[in-house]
């Protein structure tokens, strides 16, 4: 009799350690999430920089992403077949099985911008946000820095002193001419 209640009670604990795992895994399931980081959080005015998505637990979905303004979106390598669409400062990106996505930005001239976004999980019912990330220009580094010396020396950055340079030709070349014709006289 005592075996039999000793057999009892081990195959109700195996039940109920059974049970107990066969409710817990799907709560271990991978969670749908995606996160967003970027090539550089200060880019210099001008400059472009990428912004990749890291996609979990998504099989199909959607996403959008809303870029600030003042950020022009440039390109992606995201497979351009239909699963990419631009309208204004919003990308939509249908995600089937991917694990990341990389886009180009260029930042404004000067600024910050709040990058935002959202998904939907198509098969699972499910929605989420992705959070909110800052970008700001940084008008003190060192590609900000590269090209303002690059803009200095470019035809535009001397043209106030080619136009001066002219100038003083010019003003030159018709005193002389003044001074010639005053002798003949």
């Amino acid at each position: 009799m005592e075996k039999k209640r000793t057999l009892r009670s081990l195959l109700s604990l195996i039940f109920i350690l059974l049970c107990t795992v066969l409710l817990t895994v799907p709560a271990l399931a991978e969670e749908s999430s995606v996160t967003r980081s970027f090539s550089t959080e200060n880019p210099a005015p001008y400059e472009e920089f990428d912004v990749t998505l890291t996609i979990s637990g998504l099989r199909a979905a959607g996403i959008v992403e809303s870029i600030p303004e003042g950020f022009t979106y440039v390109e992606t390598e995201y497979p351009g077949d239909g699963r990419v669409s631009v309208s204004g400062q919003e990308l939509v990106f249908s995600v089937l099985d991917d694990g990341k996505i990389v886009y180009r930005v260029k930042a404004p001239a000067s600024g910050n911008g709040t990058f935002e976004g959202r998904w939907n999980d198509i098969l699972n019912q499910k929605e989420g946000a992705i959070l909110a990330s800052e970008v700001s220009v940084d008008l003190d580094s060192k590609a900000a820095e590269d090209q303002e010396a690059e803009a200095e020396k470019s035809p535009m950055g001397v043209f106030p002193v080619i136009s001066g340079v002219l100038a003083a030709v010019l003003v030159v070349s018709s005193h002389g001419r003044r001074g010639k014709s005053k002798r003949r006289q």
